[in-house]
């Protein structure tokens, strides 16, 4: 899923329809939807980040290198919000998360290192975190579209894009957490 696309049904459901057709056939932007534009892109990164840390956890597995048994966050690839495993050698090992590092056994010098992580900021061009699978473009534009009313001084219809958001999410949610009962079957 791209940016440009969450963005363009973003403006299509506020009404919009000039931006969003200028987007899609790459017109040039005035003043004023350029700003609108910058607007809504930092709030769909909000969002993002929102649903990476809240809702939606985004996983990757990284191998680092370090020296005294101390891997520092700064040379991860990826901003790390939750470490769920670390091993060496194909195992998993024993560790403890500071602050600005992992720390684990001293001879230590290679890990892999599987962890959530908060996405960075994208821009127009970009791809979203989400595949479109479970969180869509629908529910990243209701939210951006909830944060954007509310920093143009809408607050009637950001609350109704936030209750639209938060239905979103629970409808996604419901995605990955069905439970099935099996029919019951008479002899």
């Amino acid at each position: 899923m791209k940016i440009k696309e969450v963005i363009i049904t973003a403006f299509k459901l506020l009404g919009r329809s000039d931006i969003a057709d200028l987007l899609s056939d790459g017109g040039t932007l005035d003043d004023e939807q350029t700003l609108q534009l910058n607007t809504l892109l930092y709030c769909l990164n909000a969002v993002e980040d929102e649903l990476a840390r809240h809702y939606f956890p985004v996983v990757t597995s990284e191998t680092i290198g370090g020296s005294d048994g101390k891997f520092y966050f700064t040379d991860f690839i990826c901003q790390p919000v939750r470490v769920l495993s670390v091993k060496s050698g194909g195992r998993e090992i024993d560790y403890k998360v500071t602050l600005h590092y992992i720390q684990t056994d001293s001879t230590v010098s290679r890990i892999v290192v599987e962890y959530e992580y908060a996405p960075s900021k994208r821009d127009i061009d970009g791809d979203c975190v989400y595949d479109g699978f479970v969180v869509s473009e629908t529910l990243e534009a209701c939210g951006a579209l909830a944060e954007f009313c509310m920093i143009n001084g809408e607050a009637e219809a950001g609350e109704a894009w936030e209750n639209k958001y938060r239905s979103e999410i629970n409808r996604a949610r419901s995605k990955l957490y069905t439970l099935t009962v099996p029919e019951r079957r008479w002899v």
